[in-house]
């Protein structure tokens, strides 16, 4: 009884830093958009993927010390359907999302075409190193991109009104506020942590198996620093960054996450995972496109992703 006590307190401690942090996350982040003239796509996209998937990198790096790939691989497939089911559907739950087209043009089909390259270098039920160095140039071409269109496409007006600190309103150190930035990343990482701990040790308990507990638990636990971050957003009313932050994970999850751990040590597949998981996270990451043509993402789909991701959970335990 005092061991679930005791998890319970991690499990609400780690939920307080990621609120906190994942506030004042945002917050610096607006204000670094503006000095270093980046679209607020580019920074959820890149700096703030690059942090909230922090959790899936080490976990991925962890397991594959351990000779247990297996749940590197489940926590990556695992956190990108939650990424979009729950984490998106929660957003949308609270506040619709306008869809920037040129998400769907350029960031959109990255993701999608990322998903593509797992089934591709999977065929073979394994994702071995050279697989890895694949999915690493990939992701590097990819950030290189990126950064020279958000260095083009850079609007000031987009970010007006937005309400942040007073104090940082008044940092002209760019050195400080990636400080910051990575200050407060680190509170989102050590929140998720905490979780993640208390939540697994409960899971422990009652007798999960490492598959489950690497696409369910790992992944719901790794994910809410994107839940935190992109909700943030999205109450601040900066739906670039939000979608950015989702859309950028899980780009990271796959190509860098699964990259390194592949350099790392070989990901050996099950026989079923093509047939099953491979197909939940390909229709998951298909599913933004609800939106397209109202060139927004609704409250209903908010419920269509939720319950859709509640069915996949049901699904994988029963």
């Amino acid at each position: 009884m005092i061991e679930i006590i005791f998890n319970i307190f991690l499990f609400l401690l780690g939920l307080f830093l990621l609120i906190y942090s994942a506030d004042w996350l945002i917050q610096v982040s607006v204000r670094l958009s503006l000095l270093l003239r980046l679209t607020p796509l580019f920074i959820g996209l890149i700096i703030i993927a690059f942090g909230t998937s922090a959790p899936e990198l080490g976990v991925g790096i962890a397991a594959a010390a351990k000779n247990q790939s297996i749940i590197a691989l489940g926590d990556v497939i695992g956190s990108n359907i939650a990424n979009i089911g729950l984490i998106l559907g929660i957003c949308l739950l609270i506040r619709s999302i306008k869809i920037n087209k040129k998400i769907f043009k350029n960031e959109f089909p990255v993701m999608v075409g990322s998903v593509v390259l797992i089934y591709i270098l999977s065929k073979d039920f394994i994702l071995s190193r050279w697989d890895g160095v694949i999915f690493l140039i990939v992701f590097f071409s990819f950030c290189i991109f990126s950064y020279k269109k958000a260095r083009r496409d850079f609007n000031s007006e987009e970010l007006a009104g937005i309400r942040i600190n007073k104090y940082l309103q008044k940092i002209e150190s760019k050195s400080l506020l990636f400080l910051l930035i990575f200050l407060f990343l680190g509170g989102l990482i050590w929140g998720a942590s905490l979780m993640v701990k208390g939540a697994t040790a409960l899971a422990k308990i009652l007798n999960i198996n490492l598959w489950i507990i690497g696409i369910i638990v790992f992944a719901i636990g790794t994910s809410l620093p994107e839940l935190a971050a992109s909700l943030s957003a999205s109450l601040k009313g900066i739906p670039a960054i939000s979608m950015g932050n989702i859309i950028g994970s899980n780009i990271f999850n796959i190509l860098f996450v699964l990259g390194v751990v592949s350099l790392i040590k070989p990901v050996y597949l099950k026989s079923s995972f093509l047939e099953f998981e491979y197909r939940m996270l390909l229709l998951f990451t298909l599913m933004p496109l609800l939106g397209i043509k109202s060139k927004r993402l609704s409250r209903i789909e908010g419920v269509i992703f939720f319950i859709s991701y509640l069915t996949f959970v049901f699904l994988v335990l029963t």
